[in-house]
């Protein structure tokens, strides 16, 4: 309620002296900030809503930029010889479907082979490791360790066929993982075909003098997500062929097949090297304690040399995103997306660390001069090659006689 200032005055006058004076203000918002503040949220919510409507759409767009920031350095060195940007992509991609192609000939049999005897024994491995969970502490640890490996026994020994529904339905799944596949290299292909329109289009709706900032956050952060997919890349070649070999000399069955999950295994961000060898610590505790020990002490080993040796040659400064941060966005992702949300944290992370970084002027200047790269080598990249040049002023010229 509003009172008049003469009112407040005239209590404040009458009121005891041994009691405290109340005053009362009100404050009064004007009509149209609250139509606008509404009119701003509702906005908000919209589009927010329209995002999470299409966010399937938006994950696929974010694994393209992925691939494509990944193979643009190669892109841009084909270009310098007989190549545009559009055959320079097909010819990335030529040699990528040549490699897993090659690698599906010679490898896939033994990794079938493998799996086959693997999913064969599963069900003595795991009578095996009941042993050892029947010991473990305290109780309720213990019972579920053993009702989950029963289960498991029992799923194995006695497997259900599926109804036809759910044959149709893994059928589906399986064919949209291959049209979500195929998808992203076109949506790859296009990327880096029009990305210099898309970031012209962009900066020209900044502000002028935002305009070199905001060219700097696109620089940065496609620098960060490349760097990253290729240092996982290598990572995690690097990682299977070790665990291979080292699961080879140990003598563990189906090195390969555990290899393979290792090297997969380093996708996942923080948990992922220590995922790596549980399922080769398993395998090994179904022949013998010390054979176990001996993975336990290998895998020690390599996570040390990855660690101390790998991460900082390849990776680098790549992203320097904080451990607090990828935890985060490691919930975030596998709340949203599973597995591969919680693999893609920490490329999020850092390229919403460098938005901010830059938005609010905390960026730390030796971090920048690390990751920005020249402005100069940007421009070169994005200037038409001398046969891109040459096919353009060809056009012109019969575009100025047809006239």
């Amino acid at each position: 309620m509003q009172h008049p200032v003469g009112t407040i005055e005239a209590r404040a006058n009458d009121a005891p002296e041994d009691e405290p004076t109340r005053v009362i203000v009100v404050n009064k918002l004007p009509a149209g900030e609250v139509a606008r503040a509404f009119l701003v949220i509702f906005g908000l919510g919209v589009c927010a809503y329209l995002l999470w409507s299409i966010h399937e759409a938006i994950f696929l767009l974010f694994l393209a930029i992925l691939l494509a920031t990944a193979i643009e350095p190669i892109v841009n060195r084909l270009r310098r010889g007989p190549f545009t940007r559009g055959s320079g992509v097909l010819a990335v991609y030529t040699v990528i479907v040549a490699t897993l192609g090659l690698l599906a000939t010679f490898l896939l049999p033994s990794l079938a082979s493998q799996g086959a005897a693997f999913v064969e024994g599963l069900p003595e491995r795991l009578v095996s490791l009941e042993v050892y969970a029947e010991g473990l502490r305290p109780r309720p640890v213990r019972d579920v360790a053993v009702g989950l490996l029963h289960e498991l026994r029992g799923a194995t020994e006695n497997p259900t066929a599926l109804p036809s529904g759910n044959l149709l339905e893994l059928g589906a799944t399986a064919a949209e993982a291959v049209l979500s596949f195929f998808t992203v290299f076109v949506l790859a292909f296009y990327w880096l075909v029009e990305r210099a329109s898309i970031k012209r289009a962009l900066l020209r709706m900044v502000p002028s003098h935002r305009a070199k900032d905001v060219n700097t956050v696109w620089m940065e952060v496609e620098q960060k997500l490349g760097g990253w997919v290729r240092g996982l890349l290598l990572l995690m070649l690097v990682m299977g062929v070790m665990a291979s070999i080292g699961f080879f000399f140990i003598g563990l069955p189906n090195p390969f097949l555990l290899g393979v999950i290792a090297a997969f295994a380093e996708v996942i961000p923080l948990v992922g090297p220590f995922l790596a060898f549980a399922p080769a610590v398993l395998v090994a505790l179904t022949i013998d304690p010390y054979m176990a020990l001996l993975v336990v002490v290998f895998a020690l080993v390599a996570q040390q040399f990855e660690g101390n040796v790998l991460v900082p040659r390849i990776m680098g400064r790549t992203v320097g995103v904080s451990p607090l941060t990828v935890m985060l966005g490691i919930l975030i992702g596998a709340i949203l997306y599973g597995i591969p949300g919680a693999a893609l944290a920490v490329p999020v992370a850092g390229a919403i660390q460098v938005i901010l970084a830059h938005t609010l002027r905390i960026e730390d200047p030796v971090q920048m001069e690390g990751h920005s790269p020249p402005l100069a080598r940007e421009r070169a990249s994005e200037a038409p090659s001398d046969q891109e040049a040459a096919r353009e002023a060809n056009a012109a010229q019969h575009s100025v006689r047809a006239s």
